[in-house]
């Protein structure tokens, strides 16, 4: 059977959430919520730099998490970075969409744990 690209992304986000259950994980969901907005409002080499330099430990869970999602095997913060613009905006786009992926099953798998 043949999957869009939209239902490939939403498993790779599934499996890679589903990995930090039972793991205390309030900081990741955080960041998950986050990311979405800050692409969007700063851009794409900002919040990366943003995650890399503030997040630690869960933000380069989160981010090798992005670029499995996104599809890529790359260093996102260097891509982002020294991309022209149109892979630039290419790749900001894929980030937001995966994000968001990544953002609904933290949601959805990770709140749940830490209410319960």
């Amino acid at each position: 059977m043949v999957q869009t690209r939209k239902q490939k992304r939403a498993q790779v986000a599934y499996d890679c959430v589903s990995q930090l259950l039972k793991k205390s994980n309030n900081d990741y969901v955080q960041l998950a919520k986050k990311f979405p907005a800050l692409v969007h409002t700063c851009g794409l080499a900002q919040a990366v730099a943003f995650v890399q330099a503030k997040e630690k430990e869960n933000g380069k869970s989160y981010l090798n998490h992005l670029t499995k999602v996104m599809g890529q095997d790359i260093d996102l913060g260097e891509k982002s970075r020294n991309a022209k613009l149109l892979e630039y905006q290419h790749f900001s786009r894929e980030a937001i969409e995966s994000a968001t992926w990544i953002k609904r099953y933290a949601e959805a798998l990770l709140e749940k744990e830490e209410k319960d």
